[in-house]
């Protein structure tokens, strides 16, 4: 895995996971990948090593776990690969 994404549901569940993540990691704003094409077009891309303290963090936020899914980002270009976790 190369990079974690979490797609969400609304944008207003982006915003707040943003922010729950903020303390926790490194996190960027960016679109949705073509590849997944899921919810509403925001995504938050964060490193591989902080997937369990994401997903603690996001737990702990009072978001609903079926407002955001993960997904590992593997590759580029045509060889870029979204697997969900």
């Amino acid at each position: 895995m190369d990079y974690g994404l979490i797609t969400f549901s609304s944008t207003h569940g982006a915003i707040c996971a943003q922010k729950a993540l903020e303390p926790v990691t490194r996190v960027r704003v960016m679109p949705v990948l073509r590849e997944i094409s899921l919810g509403c077009g925001m995504a938050l891309r964060f490193p591989p090593g902080d997937l369990e303290a994401v997903r603690q963090a996001l737990a702990a936020s009072g978001l609903q776990p079926g407002e955001y899914a993960f997904y590992a980002i593997t590759g580029s270009g045509p060889a870029l690969r979204a697997e969900p976790l």
